[in-house]
Parts: C-alpha cells; sequence; structure tokens
C-alpha cells in the first residue's frame, strides 16, 4: 500500500504546473485590509512564486482609494469605522497526481460581515487546466456595494483588469453563521480529531484515536494514516504478491489469533481508479476464477460483478455503511493491526466526501461492520 507516494509526486507535480512554468512552485494567498479613515476594505487575491514575495495587482485610486498600494497585511480580520468585522479565509482544492491540471487546483473564499456569511467557498483562481477563465484580483468592500477586479489567468502584477460593481446591502438574507461564530464561544480547533462509536465496544474509539493522536514523524500522524504510511500507528504491511497476468495481488494472513484468510486486493492511484477492492476468502478458496470478476467494466464503471458467498467479505465504496454516495472507484481501505486483529481504515479519494474515515472490522464469519466513524475538523468556509 503506497498510497502515501502520491502525495509526493502531488507536490513535484504542482511545482512544474502553475501558474507559471518558470517557478518551481506557486503559492496562493489572499488578505484583508480596512481603511482607517473610510468604510472601504481591499480584499485581495494573488500568490508567490517559491520564496520570493507575495505579490498583488493595484488597482486604480477611484476604485479602492489607494488601499492597494499598502503592503501584504497578512491579516484575516479587519473592523471599519462603521462597525463592521470583516473576516476572510482562502483556501484551494485538492490537488490530485492526474487528470488535466490536477496539481493546480482552484482557489476559492469565505468572507464573514459582523458573523453574517456573505460568501462562502467562491473561486477567485481557476485551475484542474481551466485556463482560459478569468480570476479574481480583488473586491471591494463598501456597506452600499462590491467592486469585483478581474484579469487574465496569470500571477503578473502588472496587466489589463476589468472591475464590475454592484449593489450590496447587508440584511437579514445574509444568516449569521453560527459554526464560525457558535453561541456558546466554544469551537472546535482545525485538525481535531472526533470518533463516534458505530460497533466498536465502550472507549474503544477514543483510544484508537488518542494513539493516532501521538506524534510521530516529526509529527505527522493521522494523515499520513489515511495514506497507509508503514510509520504510522497500527499500520499493517501486509506481505502481498502479484497474482500472474493480472493487478490483483494476494496474501494468507492470520485475521485473528488462530484464524487465517486468503485476502484479494485490486488497488488503483489512476483517474479511472483511485481506491480499492478487498476480497477477505476462507483459506484454501480457489481465486483464479474471481480475478475477472474483480473488475471495472467501461460500460458500467461503478459496477461490480463479484458477489460475495457465504463466508466472504467484500470490502468497496459505495455500499449501505461504506460511503454508500461514493463511487466503488474512489474509496482506499488501509490493512492496520490492533490487539491482533485486522482492521481497515477506510478513507475517501475525495477529501471534501465525509466522514474523514471509517475503521472496519471483519466479522469471523465473513462481512463487515463499521466499527468507528472518524472525523476531522476541516477549515470553515
Amino acid at each position: 500500500m503506497l498510497r502515501h507516494l502520491i502525495m509526493i509526486g502531488i507536490a513535484m507535480l504542482a511545482m512544474l504546473t502553475a501558474p507559471d512554468a518558470r517557478a518551481d512552485y506557486w503559492t496562493s494567498h489572499a488578505d484583508i485590509t480596512c481603511s482607517r479613515s473610510g468604510n472601504v476594505a481591499l480584499i485581495r487575491f494573488g500568490g508567490a512564486e517559491d520564496e520570493e514575495p507575495i505579490k498583488f495587482r493595484r488597482l486604480p485610486v477611484a476604485i479602492d482609494g489607494g488601499l492597494s498600494r499598502s503592503k501584504p497585511s497578512g491579516r484575516t480580520d479587519c473592523s471599519l469605522p462603521n462597525g463592521w468585522h470583516l473576516r476572510l479565509r482562502n483556501g484551494d482544492r485538492q490537488s490530485f497526481a492526474y487528470g488535466m491540471g490536477g496539481a493546480d487546483p482552484p482557489a476559492f473564499f469565505s468572507l464573514w460581515i459582523n458573523q453574517r456569511k456573505v460568501f462562502s467557498a467562491k473561486e477567485w483562481k481557476p485551475g484542474y487546466g481551466d485556463d482560459d477563465k478569468p480570476w479574481i484580483t480583488a473586491l471591494v468592500v463598501r456597506p452600499d456595494r462590491l467592486t469585483w477586479c478581474r484579469a487574465p489567468y496569470d500571477i503578473s502584477t502588472e496587466g489589463p483588469q476589468r472591475c464590475v460593481t454592484e449593489r450590496f446591502r447587508l440584511d437579514a438574507k445574509y444568516r449569521v453563521d453560527t459554526v464560525e461564530y457558535p453561541p456558546n464561544g466554544r469551537k472546535w480547533n482545525t485538525g481535531t480529531l472526533l470518533a463516534s462509536r458505530v460497533s466498536a465496544p465502550e472507549g474503544f474509539c477514543s483510544r484508537y484515536i488518542r494513539t493516532m493522536r501521538a506524534p510521530m514523524l516529526d509529527g505527522v500522524a493521522f494523515d499520513f494514516a489515511l495514506f497507509g504510511h508503514e510509520k504510522a500507528p497500527f499500520t499493517w504491511n501486509i506481505p502481498f504478491r502479484d497474482v500472474p497476468n493480472s493487478d490483483i495481488r494476494q496474501a494468507e494472513v492470520e485475521i485473528a489469533p488462530g484464524m487465517r484468510r486468503t485476502i484479494l486486493l485490486k488497488h488503483g492511484t489512476n483517474h479511472f481508479f483511485d481506491g480499492d477492492v478487498v476480497v477477505v476468502l476462507p483459506p484454501g478458496t480457489a481465486t483464479i476464477a474471481l480475478i475477472p470478476q474483480m473488475e471495472f467494466p467501461d460500460t458500467g464503471p461503478d459496477t461490480f460483478s463479484l458477489v460475495p458467498e457465504r463466508g466472504w467479505t467484500l470490502l468497496l465504496g459505495g455500499r449501505p455503511g461504506i460511503y454508500p454516495k461514493v463511487s466503488p472507484r474512489y474509496v482506499h481501505f488501509l490493512p492496520e493491526r490492533i490487539a491482533g486483529r485486522l482492521y481497515f481504515l477506510a478513507g475517501p479519494t475525495n477529501a471534501r466526501n465525509m466522514p474523514t474515515a471509517l475503521l472496519i472490522g471483519l466479522n469471523p464469519l465473513g462481512g463487515a461492520r463499521v466499527m468507528c466513524r472518524i472525523q476531522r475538523i476541516e477549515p470553515h468556509y
């Protein structure tokens, strides 16, 4: 299970793919500046090549009152003289190691004014190969209007840009965001791991999460567990061997003390199939006839013809209880050993699918059960 190598590939690919091929890598940035003398706020969008300073485009003074001539503020919150408090959050979509522009994802932002969410994950930089679409270089906020400025897809600080103004009123249609501003003032920190028990014994899931939070690899923990890193807690490097003339791998392992099973694994990391299929069989089961049934046909790419018999276990996404709304081609299953037993940590390829992970246990007589549902607190947009 070398899925963690994907992330290395993504990082290397991102360095080569833009937005400017001359740079080794480029990072998106956004900041906010409020005028001290007038009710005008400037939100700027841009980026930085390598370790160079962040670059934002300047706007005409008539549009932003000269705010864009100031240095990047590095701020996400500011206040206007009229009492408005603004909060900005910038983010990037997930990178992929395949697909057109997969390593150059779109960038987006969210904006709150007086605790009311005005924009949620609105795209400002195109990505995934959509280079013909202009990006937003700035948003100027005034109590009665918004001014959007756009420019061609590039990272220069000069050149033409078009600014359009629209009416704006902070009225009741913009509701207070109780997730960003909880009434009791208590808010989970980004990155917090929460585990809810499904069928596990009392305390099992909390102990699992505590171990997953333990420092390792200079601070890398649960994220690497989702990519099958060999040093992540509970990782089980099963000694699979290749099945001739197929992309299937096979192993015989002890899934629990004194209980041996045959495991077939189909693993993919490409655009069509970025996931896993796991079949757990009683020892001695003839596997050759099963290999052709472990394919995703072109005519129905989300169908799977293998029907498990009694005593078998099929782990596949898109099934009841295991990411039912996600294509079976895009869920990974990472083997883990806990107290001498085999479990699988399931996670969707697309991080936008929830929950973050499922810990799945095997039933001795066949079948599987979700032990824990695991959610990592992500940045709120």
